[in-house]
C-alpha cells in the first residue's frame, strides 16, 4: 500500500491556516526514489555516519547561532509554554506563529526565548492571505514594513529563525512563483536594510511536497534557485504517518533532492513534527527514537527540530502531545538531555 500523506491537521497532510546527483535524464519521481534508498544506511543514503559528520572544532557555522555538531531541539505549544516545560524541562528552541502586524507579541516572545537560552523560530503570514497576497508583497508595496521588521530583529541580542508563510502549498494566496518571489523580496529587503543581522532566513515546505506519491506538487515550483541560494537552511514539516517512515527516509529524500539541485551543503530543519501511538507500530516513542537517532548521526545536515506539542488545528485525529504516553515523553526528554541537543 502506498503511504498516505499525513500532517497534523488533515489526513491529506494539509494545514488549514496558519554527492550531488545528476538530474539529466531523471524525472522528479526518479529523484524522489533516490531518497527512498536512505533507510538503514543504504549506499546513497543518509544513514548513521554516511554523511561523514565533521567535528565541531573543524566545522564552519552555517547560520547565526549555529553550533556545528549540535541540533537545536524544542517545541511549539498551544497555551502556556510553561505547561510543556514543566514536563520536559528546558528546551533549546521555541516555535511560534504570527500575523503580519503582530510585532508586539512576536517581540515579547522572542525576548523571553533569548533570556531563557532558547532559539526562537517564528513564522508570519502576509498582510492578507487571500489571492494576490504574495504578489502584493513581491511588488514592493510592503517594503517599509519589511525594513521595520529587519530593524527590529537587528536590535535583539541574539538570532531568530525567520519564516515567511510556512507551508505555502496549503494556502490560496497566489501561485508557487508568487510565493517564491515574495519570500525572496522579504529576504532581500531585510538584507539591504540590516545585512540580515540576527536573521536566520528559512522557508518551510511540507514533507508531502517531496513525496513521490504526490503528483500535484513539485518542490522546484516553490524552492526556486533564488530561494535555495538565499536561505540559511531549508525547513520541512513532517509528522509520523501510516507508512512508519521516519526521518531517515523522509528527510533523506529531501536531502537527496537538495543535492540534485546543486545544494549538497544545505542543511535542513524540522519546523513541525509529531509522533503518535495511534498507528500502533511503530509506537510514537519508537518513531521518535529512530528519527532522533538518525538526526544525531547526521548533524552536518540537520540544524534544528521543533516538536508540535499541541492539539491546535489538529483535524487529523491523531494525538501528538508528548504526554500521550510516558514512553514518548521519556524518549523526547532523553533527546533533550543528549550531547547533541543544544541551547543558545
Amino acid at each position: 500500500m502506498l503511504p498516505a500523506p499525513q500532517g497534523r491537521h488533515r489526513k491529506t497532510g494539509h494545514h488549514v491556516d496558519l554527492d550531488a546527483a545528476p538530474t539529466q535524464g531523471l524525472s522528479r519521481r526518479d529523484l524522489m526514489k533516490i531518497g527512498s534508498l536512505t533507510v538503514a544506511g543504504a549506499a546513497v543514503g543518509f544513514g548513521p555516519g554516511l554523511l561523514g559528520p565533521t567535528s565541531a572544532s573543524a566545522a564552519t557555522a552555517k547560520f547565526p547561532g549555529h553550533k556545528p555538531g549540535k541540533i537545536y531541539l524544542g517545541v511549539s505549544v498551544d497555551g502556556p509554554l510553561s505547561t510543556t516545560l514543566s514536563r520536559t524541562g528546558p528546551v533549546g528552541l521555541h516555535r511560534t506563529y504570527y500575523k503580519w502586524a503582530d510585532g508586539t507579541r512576536e517581540t515579547s516572545n522572542i525576548k523571553a526565548d533569548h533570556s531563557a537560552g532558547r532559539l526562537p523560530w517564528i513564522s508570519f503570514k502576509p498582510p492578507f492571505t487571500t489571492a494576490g497576497g504574495w504578489a502584493a508583497v513581491a511588488s514592493g508595496k510592503y517594503d517599509a514594513d519589511i525594513r521595520a521588521r529587519a530593524r527590529r530583529y537587528a536590535g535583539y541580542a541574539k538570532p531568530v529563525v525567520v519564516t515567511f508563510n510556512h507551508e505555502p502549498h496549503n494556502d490560496k494566496t497566489g501561485t508557487p512563483a508568487d510565493w517564491a518571489r515574495a519570500w525572496t523580496r522579504i529576504h532581500d529587503v531585510m538584507k539591504n536594510e540590516t545585512g540580515l543581522k540576527n536573521v536566520i532566513s528559512v522557508p518551510i515546505i511540507g514533507d508531502w511536497v517531496f513525496n513521490p506519491v504526490n503528483k500535484k506538487d513539485d518542490p522546484k515550483n516553490y524552492l526556486t534557485q533564488a530561494v535555495l541560494s538565499r536561505c540559511h537552511f531549508l525547513g520541512v514539516d513532517l509528522y509520523q504517518n501510516q507508512s512508519g517512515d521516519d526521518f531517515s527516509v523522509r528527510l533523506g529524500r529531501t536531502l537527496s533532492w537538495l543535492n540534485s539541485q546543486g545544494h549538497s551543503d544545505k542543511m535542513v530543519g524540522v519546523g513541525e513534527t509529531g509522533a503518535t501511538d495511534d498507528y500502533r507500530s511503530p509506537t510514537g516513542a519508537q518513531w521518535w527514537q529512530r528519527s532522533w537517532s538518525w538526526a544525531a548521526s547526521n548533524v552536518n545536515r540537520v540544524a534544528a527540530i521543533s516538536y508540535f506539542n499541541s492539539q491546535h488545528n489538529n483535524n487529523s485525529g491523531n494525538t501528538w502531545l508528548l504526554w500521550e504516553s510516558a514512553s514518548k515523553l521519556s524518549a523526547f526528554k532523553s533527546s533533550l538531555s543528549s550531547s547533541t541537543a543544544t541551547r543558545l
